[in-house]
């Protein structure tokens, strides 16, 4: 049956791509949660989520919308479900950075930019269009075959508990949402605010909007005159900052919130700048706690586990207005147990200033056997067809539908040696990979399902 399946493909390819650049045009960010609402994460949302249930419905699948939350896409027959687990939000733009609108899905050198287009309405397209093409090659899975889309992955999943409160829980599954060969263990996590008054001299300050995001722009009023001494501190450090009247300015780079490493927070820049030239608590606070500090260590919850490797700190957020301020964390964990060492050492932390510690959720670590059939399952397929028998299932920090369900797992869409571009400006797919994955996807489904 699928002795063809690359000419197959290719005879699919500009098909697939017209229906991700209709996903990519809708600006698909949370607008604002109301639950229970026509459109609970926004107009964006849910018009992507009929979008793609209509055009499911057209092509002769078993359609779901479950209250604008999530929905399903189905084929098959049987008790038992494969779900394939995806989003169709993504995570919000500073359109200044892109080189290209972000939601106009832009081809050049290979690669398809837009945001989305890897993370992750790239890989709900080639999952969707693996279902297709196997669906219009005659196949009969022995299980029902079921994609499911969902709504507000970035921002806590609550589409997916909603959905799966109301729906039946897939037997297995996979989420094309991380990385090839395979993601069999996510770590634990815990996002928390310390608030306070800030009884000093800042007078606004605005940073990040999202926990699982390392900032990039970090904007401050002061109520004192110091622009002679930022902009010698912008030349004495090479960062990028300006002043535009009365708004300080610092720029840095975006990144994951699993990998804060690879981002330049601007909220630290900035607090670099204040511990430098005022005597503010807040700057004291920061110096002492979080300042370029990705792991934890300053304030005592850094650990280390062989399998899931190291936790990660990520000050995602700092607002101050009308003389309260707020930080916002997010902290990846990979034992279990250290989330209340986290939440603990963070309200010594604030106590010690006078400040007060908020846990806003937290959620234990997700992990299957990697020996399990699942796995073995999976990893066979992506080997078989991409020849790559050296590149192993990981453990990651990030965080993906797969926890929602014991026996699921992320499974692509990013293939080793990849450049890991989700939640960055300018993000893209291979187009080449795009196919890679769509016929991994194709045999990955053809195997769990047979």
């Amino acid at each position: 049956m699928l002795s063809n399946i690359d000419k197959i493909i290719d005879s699919n390819l500009d098909d697939a791509i017209k229906m991700l650049k209709e996903l990519v045009s809708f600006p698909s960010v949370l607008d604002e949660y109301k639950e229970n609402s026509v459109a609970p994460f926004g107009n964006a949302n849910k018009d992507a989520l009929e979008y793609l249930l209509n055009r499911a419905k057209k092509d002769g699948f078993v359609t779901k919308n479950v209250d604008n939350y999530a929905g399903h896409i189905e084929f098959g027959t049987g008790n038992d479900i494969l779900g394939i687990l995806a989003h169709l939000d993504v995570v919000p733009v500073n359109k200044e950075e892109w080189t290209s609108d972000p939601f106009k899905l832009d081809i050049r050198d290979g690669k398809m930019f837009g945001r989305g287009s890897v993370d992750d309405k790239g890989p709900l397209v080639a999952s969707y269009y693996a279902m297709k093409i196997l669906k219009d090659l005659g196949f009969k899975p022995n299980i029902r075959v079921r994609l499911i889309a969902g709504c507000d992955e970035e921002s806590g999943s609550r589409c997916m508990h909603h959905y799966l409160s109301k729906e039946e829980i897939p037997t297995l599954g996979f989420s094309p949402d991380a990385d090839f060969p395979g993601i069999y263990g996510e770590k634990g996590m815990i996002s928390y605010d310390i608030v306070g008054i800030a009884d000093d001299i800042i007078s606004e300050f605005v940073c990040g909007d999202r926990y699982n995001v390392v900032p990039s722009l970090a904007k401050m009023k002061l109520k004192i005159d110091l622009k002679k001494e930022y902009m010698e501190f912008l030349s004495e450090t090479g960062y990028d900052g300006e002043i535009d009247e009365d708004t300080y300015i610092m720029r840095g780079v975006a990144s994951h919130a699993m990998c804060p490493e690879n981002g330049i927070n601007a909220c630290y820049r900035m607090f670099e700048f204040l511990k430098k030239y005022t005597n503010s608590k807040l700057a004291s606070f920061m110096d002492e706690y979080f300042i370029n500090d990705t792991k934890g260590e300053k304030i005592g919850y850094y650990i280390y586990d062989p399998d899931m490797k190291g936790l990660t700190s990520n000050l995602a957020v700092f607002m101050v207005e009308n003389n309260n301020f707020r930080i916002g964390v997010n902290c990846r964990v990979p034992i279990d147990s250290q989330l209340d060492v986290v939440s603990s050492k963070a309200t010594l932390a604030a106590n010690k200033y006078g400040y007060k510690v908020n846990v806003l959720s937290t959620s234990k670590r997700h992990y299957v056997d990697p020996n399990s059939s699942l796995v073995k399952t999976l990893l066979k397929s992506y080997q078989e067809t991409t020849g790559d028998y050296e590149s192993k299932p990981i453990t990651i920090g990030g965080g993906t539908y797969a926890r929602e369900l014991k026996n699921a797992i992320a499974f692509g869409a990013l293939l080793p040696g990849r450049e890991d571009v989700c939640h960055i400006k300018d993000e893209y797919m291979y187009i080449e990979d795009f196919k890679i994955a769509m016929k991994i996807y194709i045999k990955s489904i053809y195997e769990l399902s047979k």
